[in-house]
């Protein structure tokens, strides 16, 4: 099953219990194919590279500290720590491409490594534990930001409504003060304005914070570069002129990329153009 059948699922089953959850994965017997859709949002962001080193307060340098515990990095998949710590790039992989705009990066994993967990406590197999544990980290994910959707919905909602039925309203202030019934009219005129302003707005929230509609934090190349500089693809890390190899881009490319995503993750985007 592709990521994002997945969440088109959930979505439409959000009452499924943790018992209906684990019947599905088994029904499903595959891998969990980490693939972009094809009509994907992505995020136009300009980048400011003079402030980057200030927005960039935390990164994903300290993966290798959090997924092995050798002395140095080993490239060897599986080497060491429990299954939740050998499972870690995974969670790590899914969030870029899962993540989207107003979650935090680092808030997006934690909830994955939940999901990991549970998936740990489920599967006693290893073999069962690796072919499922994607699904039940992208599950945990998709959880938060489905919360946190319905959460921005409910707040423009609210606010809508209460400027909707709030007794004053701005009013058009006429210097001729004897033309009450011109400025009474006016004043209705006003308030009905801001009444559909406000039910415009309310509509368009709900359309904006649609879990299918959220937009995605990275691109397809952006989390290609990220995967392979980490090694969050279960390979080795690798340099950038491996990777520029790899990608086919040049240098200067690689690097805007990387910083690109890097800012991108350190970050969370709360403009929403509505």
């Amino acid at each position: 099953m592709k990521l994002f059948s997945l969440e088109k699922y959930l979505l439409k089953n959000l009452d499924m219990t943790e018992e209906d959850f684990k019947k599905l994965v088994l029904e499903v017997s595959e891998p969990l194919e980490l693939e972009l859709p094809e009509d994907r949002k992505l995020t136009d962001e300009e980048i400011d590279y003079e402030y980057i080193d200030l927005l960039v307060t935390e990164t994903l340098e300290n993966l290798k500290d959090d997924v092995c515990t050798c002395e140095k990095d080993c490239g060897v998949p599986d080497c060491c720590g429990t299954r939740v710590e050998k499972n870690l790039k995974k969670v790590y992989q899914i969030a870029l491409y899962m993540l989207r705009d107003g979650i935090l990066y680092q808030d997006l994993t934690q909830e994955g490594v939940i999901g990991l967990m549970k998936a740990h406590e489920l599967f006693e197999d290893d073999k069962d534990f690796k072919l499922y544990k994607d699904y039940y980290i992208a599950r945990a994910m998709f959880n938060y930001i489905e919360s946190y959707a319905n959460y921005r919905k409910t707040a423009f909602k609210e606010y809508a409504e209460y400027e909707i039925h709030k007794e004053s309203h701005p009013k058009i202030s006429l210097k001729d003060k004897s033309k009450s019934e011109e400025l009474k009219k006016l004043e209705k005129e006003n308030k009905e304005k801001h009444i559909e302003e406000m039910k415009q707005l309310e509509k368009r929230a709900e359309y904006q914070f649609d879990y299918l509609n959220l937009k995605y934090r990275l691109g397809e190349r952006e989390i290609e570069a990220i995967s392979l500089y980490f090694g969050l693809d279960g390979h080795k890390r690798k340099n950038f002129s491996e990777i520029q190899s790899i990608m086919k881009i040049d240098n200067d490319t690689l690097d805007k990329i990387v910083k690109d995503a890097l800012f991108k993750l350190s970050v969370v985007d709360e403009k929403v153009e509505l």
